[in-house]
């Protein structure tokens, strides 16, 4: 992890585990616009991490009835345009190992679908407390 000049060229590793990639992202059909924009962000983030002004944090307590204190969100595609016009992310839990600090995916998914649709935010909210926050 590269520590060049600034607080903005700062990253931070990224971990995937194969069961929440599988409940996450592939979920979606193979070809769909979700999926494939979670596939094509999934190696610069394991390779490369996310630098810390892509992150944002999440809402401790959301308008949707989520609790994600301590979470944070990147919008996807990462980089590309301003984030009202990325319509996925990805929320991310701090986690520790032996060797390092790293961020790991906790939910992927649309972030203002439409109504009948879970957002990521919602799917977050239920990978941390066992139940969507409307149950």
């Amino acid at each position: 992890m590269g520590t060049s000049r600034g607080a903005a060229a700062r990253r931070l590793a990224v971990r995937v585990s194969s069961r929440v990639w599988r409940e996450e992202v592939e979920r979606f059909g193979l070809r769909s616009p979700p999926r494939t924009a979670a596939e094509r962000e999934r190696r610069g983030l394991e390779d490369h991490g996310v630098s810390f002004a892509g992150l944002m944090r999440c809402a401790v307590e959301g308008s949707d009835g989520t609790r994600l204190a301590g979470l944070v969100k990147v919008y996807v595609p990462i980089s590309q345009g301003p984030p009202s016009e990325r319509p996925f992310g990805f929320v991310l839990a701090p986690a520790r190992s032996e060797q390092e600090l790293f961020l790991a995916v906790v939910a992927f998914g649309e972030r203002h679908p439409r109504p009948g649709v879970r957002s990521v935010y919602e799917r977050a909210h239920r990978r941390l407390h066992g139940r969507y926050p409307d149950q």
